[in-house]
């Protein structure tokens, strides 16, 4: 079989690593273009650009319209945002161009949660030049929907799902660690959630929407609560940060999803500095009653890496449109009229 063409699309911390793992782990895969819209790096090498340790050949580009139809690439790799109203609009020249998208965007995990006008819009738009999107990562994208989603196929009945996550922030990047608050005072803390300058786990609500459309659940609403701090007893270290006993060490949050007036998906996100012990884990309340412990929790930025590049020929295969998670792995539990489940056309 021919190699497949990869164009990659955002040159950050985890665009870069992608880039890497594809040249240097992977096989059948070639990179034919790259694109940025940060000055500096347009026209700099693409291996240059990730720290791949060798020259590709490639020139990072800032004309999506003009390298799609000189590479002609059978994918394009998105790790640029988290938020699917920019994803759209950047992602627009592939799918007119007739390549298929897959993307790190957290809301393009769920696009109908955020947006259901645009998200018709570019599954309309997709179709019609006969192309897939899909949005994908470690989480949102497995850990806390499609996994659950998965063991509750082996249950005769399920009253609730809960999935806590627990993670060891220290081997996490800087901006990660930042983001969570690390050796920030308590009210410094406050402080910036109140201003929006901490906004929590991004994919919380997407998370919920992926368990519930899985299992047939029509969602009442989807509750987030606001991010909380961690405080340290004792001091401890990250590459990055020293954080002192009474400062923040990192935060947890919560989310649910209310089915019928009731509590049916519960997430328990926490990410601190030398949490231990570091899990992911999921308990199902059903027939059986199914408890599922990995540890120690996967670690993000190489999960979704592996998310994005395993599923590769997945997207490719897929049929057009803007699907999720659910369309491409359409196994659990299934609720109520099993005849619903079932795709007309």
């Amino acid at each position: 079989m021919p190699e497949i063409k990869v164009v990659h699309v955002g040159l950050g911390p985890v665009g870069s690593r992608i880039v890497r793992h594809i040249v240097n782990e992977r096989r059948g895969l070639r990179y034919v273009g790259a694109l940025d819209i940060q000055p500096e790096i347009v026209g700099q090498d693409l291996g240059q650009v990730a720290e791949v340790g060798k020259k590709l050949g490639i020139p990072v580009s800032d004309d999506p319209r003009k390298l799609f139809a000189e590479t002609k690439p059978d994918i394009a790799i998105y790790s640029t945002t988290s938020f699917v109203k920019d994803i759209f609009q950047q992602i627009e020249p592939a799918i007119e161009s007739g390549v298929n998208v897959i993307s790190t965007c957290e809301q393009l995990t769920f696009p109908d949660f955020r947006d259901k006008e645009l998200t018709r819009k570019y599954d309309e738009l997709a179709k019609k030049n006969n192309v897939t999107v899909l949005g994908t990562g470690i989480n949102p994208g497995l850990l806390m929907d499609v996994r659950p989603a998965v063991l509750s196929a082996g249950c005769t009945e399920v009253k609730s799902i809960a999935v806590i996550r627990q993670m060891d922030a220290i081997s996490r990047r800087k901006p990660f660690q930042k983001k969570i608050g690390a050796s920030m005072e308590p009210e410094e803390f406050k402080k910036a959630i109140a201003e929006g300058k901490i906004t929590g786990h991004v994919g919380l609500e997407e998370s919920i929407c992926l368990i519930a459309d899985a299992l047939g659940w029509e969602l009442d609403e989807i509750t987030v609560e606001s991010a909380e701090a961690v405080i340290a007893e004792d001091e401890v270290r990250s590459p990055f940060y020293t954080v002192k006993k009474g400062q923040v060490k990192g935060a947890r949050q919560e989310a649910y999803g209310i089915v019928k007036g009731e509590r049916k998906i519960y997430l328990f996100f926490t990410a601190f500095l030398g949490a231990t012990p570091s899990f992911d884990e999921v308990r199902i309340e059903g027939i059986p009653r199914i408890e599922a412990r990995i540890s120690p929790c996967w670690q993000g930025d190489e999960g979704t890496v592996a998310m994005v590049v395993n599923l590769i020929p997945t997207v490719i295969n897929a049929r057009p449109g803007v699907l999720t998670m659910n369309d491409v792995v359409p196994i659990s539990f299934k609720s109520g009229d099993m005849s619903r489940f079932v795709r007309q056309g």
